[in-house]
């Protein structure tokens, strides 16, 4: 195939494409001559520092590998592999990402008050029999954990470890959310101990369930697995495949213009950086994971 052939998808992406071969440039589509701010007709076969005018992305085209960096008053996802380099603006990606993060924590500090608030009157409630006794220990246990939930978020931190049963945070999960949880098809396996923060994973578990019931087709499935020296922890369902699985992460996303604030994902992704892991989306099969890492020993 000509080179002409094969650049030809290039000419209308997003993404920034430079091709090089023995330090020169052979090609490099539009995208990346905007990012680069260069006239790529002039560039063309030019030795590659005078294309990329920076001696990080050189070095970067030249060795490999991946980084974030501030080029041209913009922030570059930049990938190399050998004779390619990808570039891609994330700047307002990343500037939604930090007006997200303000936004988290302003909502942590305007809930501290009600929280204590709540937290006081729910000592002083006296249950008239078993049955409320129950309700009342399940709301203290809640606004504790949005307590310290609370906190984490202010403050980007992990909280108190320990080690439980995954198995513990469905039941947790199940007794709360019994109303959303009746009349759906949802499995779960969740057969591994962890030692983490349990609100924060709690949270994490939460989040992703209340994803794949917004969103997301029976079966619903709950998994743990620890491959390679990490434990995954997913929740699966059987809905349409999703074009860009990577941007769900980003406030607003999975469900469409006017959803909501769609702060759930990016949550998810934020507590497990927060327990020394990541977050991931994926198409598998017939399903759509969702899920988080965490290492362990």
């Amino acid at each position: 195939m000509s080179l002409e052939a094969w650049t030809l998808p290039w000419e209308e992406a997003r993404e920034g494409l430079l091709v090089h071969r023995d330090k020169r440039v052979v090609y490099l589509n539009p995208a990346a001559a905007e990012l680069l701010a260069v006239d790529r007709e002039k560039v063309r076969g030019l030795p590659l520092i005078l294309a990329l005018r920076d001696h990080r992305l050189e070095a970067l085209a030249l060795e490999g590998g991946e980084a974030v960096l501030e080029v041209r008053g913009r922030l570059l996802s930049v990938r190399a592999c050998p004779g390619f380099l990808y570039l891609l603006d994330v700047t307002e990606a990343r500037r939604r990402g930090l007006e997200a993060e303000e936004a988290s924590a302003l909502l942590a500090h305007e809930f501290r008050t009600p929280l204590a608030g709540m937290a006081v009157l729910l000592q002083a409630l006296a249950p008239k029999d078993p049955k409320e006794a129950q309700v009342l220990d399940l709301l203290k246990k809640e606004v504790a954990r949005l307590t310290r939930l609370v906190e984490s978020l202010a403050h980007l931190r992990p909280g108190h470890r320990e080690a439980f049963a995954l198995e513990d945070l469905w039941l947790r999960l199940s007794a709360l959310m019994q109303d959303r949880l009746r009349g759906r098809r949802v499995e779960v396996s969740l057969g591994h101990r962890v030692e983490a923060d349990p609100e924060a994973l709690f949270q994490v578990l939460l989040n992703l369930l209340d994803n794949a019931l917004k969103y997301g087709q029976d079966p619903i499935r709950l998994l743990s697995r620890v491959q390679g020296g990490r434990l995954y922890l997913e929740v699966r369902d059987r809905g349409a495949p999703l074009p860009d699985y990577e941007g769900l992460f980003q406030p607003g996303r999975r469900g469409g213009e006017g959803s909501g604030q769609g702060l759930g994902l990016y949550l998810v992704r934020r507590l497990a950086q927060g327990l020394g892991g990541g977050a991931y989306a994926l198409r598998e099969g017939e399903e759509n994971a969702f899920g988080v890492w965490l290492p362990v020993d």
